[in-house]
């Protein structure tokens, strides 16, 4: 129990596997930043778990997560509109489901390690046939 809200857990720093267990149990990856992050690897991470992200709707954040798809997104700092957020989750457990199959799916098409190994080819091959 996190302040005083049944079901809800702030785990601090925990090891790979610890934190992979845990994404298999959770319904949402909870991310309240206030700060423009650029990419958080934590976002790709839950997706790769099938498990949809609540986080504030500001810089990359809102760039990865599809606000109703692959999770939801609120205001930053609003702690009200967080936890309307969170309560809905709970409520639609089902929905969320869904959306973290729609997240893992975007995991495979954007994220996976072969997606990316073919986009640093793409662009080395790029910058390979500039020079020649």
């Amino acid at each position: 129990m996190l302040g005083g809200v049944a079901g809800v857990t702030r785990l601090g720093s925990l090891p790979s596997a610890a934190v992979r267990a845990e994404m298999a149990q959770a319904l949402a990856l909870v991310v309240p930043s206030v700060w423009y992050e650029n990419f958080p690897r934590t976002i790709v991470e839950a997706f790769a778990c099938g498990l949809p992200v609540i986080a504030s709707r500001i810089g990359a954040l809102a760039d990865i997560v599809r606000d109703g798809q692959t999770g939801l997104l609120f205001e930053p700092g609003d702690a009200r509109d967080l936890a309307g957020k969170m309560a809905w989750a709970r409520e639609n457990p089902q929905r969320m489901a869904a959306m973290g199959a729609a997240a893992r799916a975007q995991y495979e098409a954007e994220f996976s390690p072969e997606v990316n190994y073919r986009r640093l080819m793409e662009i080395y091959d790029g910058v390979l046939a500039e020079g020649r």
